[in-house]
């Protein structure tokens, strides 16, 4: 791996860091800088949502985690495109009570004009 492959690595790495620690605290401006105008998503139950539509759920919804961590971390660069695979798993309580939850998820990042956002994610819950 060259340098340069090592410093965008290490760049996609700290995105996606700071995506995962924006998302719990409600830090609508780091989750702004990290996903691109263009980003979509399928989430958890299979809907399409765009970044104005995650930028809203994150600022009206009640708090979801009691606890979390991230692991499964996997990247994959291809030139000006990354591949992020990793598992979100954790605790929360909602108008059902306290619950346990698990997902995997895979975030695609572009360089555009020298900057790395992400474009695209697909989350799956999983079951087990």
């Amino acid at each position: 791996m060259t340098e340069e492959e090592r410093e965008e690595e290490r760049e996609i790495r700290r995105l996606d860091r700071e995506w995962n620690e924006a998302y719990p605290r409600r830090d609508l401006a780091a989750l702004g800088r990290v996903l691109a105008d263009d980003w979509r998503c399928i989430d958890g139950r299979g809907f399409r949502i765009t970044k104005e539509e995650l930028l809203e759920r994150v600022r009206t919804a009640p708090p979801q985690f009691d606890e979390h961590s991230f692991d499964e971390f996997d990247l994959r660069l291809f030139g000006d495109a990354a591949v992020v695979t990793g598992r979100l798993s954790g605790t929360g309580t909602d108008e059902g009570g306290p619950f346990k939850f698990s997902q995997r998820f895979t975030r695609v990042y572009a360089r555009r004009g020298g900057a790395w956002q992400a474009v695209a994610t697909q989350v799956t819950p999983v079951n087990a």
